[in-house]
């Protein structure tokens, strides 16, 4: 799936950050996973994004079954 939204960061974990969104009337967490965060080396997440953030990221992976997504940021801004 190759679109491009909207989430907020809701939790961050030292291997990436959880974001919820909605897609089509249907809540869903994903994962930003720390590889996906930016072009560059991720030592800290929390030096790229904060819990509460508005971020954009690519839905890499979408389960309807399960509410759940991989995103990314970096191939937003690749």
């Amino acid at each position: 799936m190759n679109k491009v939204i909207s989430v907020k960061v809701s939790d961050i974990a030292p291997f990436g950050a959880f974001a919820i969104f909605e897609l089509d009337g249907k809540q869903y967490k994903g994962l930003i996973h720390i590889s996906e965060i930016a072009n560059t080396f991720v030592n800290d997440i929390n030096d790229f994004v904060k819990i509460g953030q508005d971020v954009e990221v690519l839905i890499l992976e979408l389960n309807d079954e399960k509410a759940q997504a991989k995103l990314s940021i970096k191939k937003v801004n690749a």
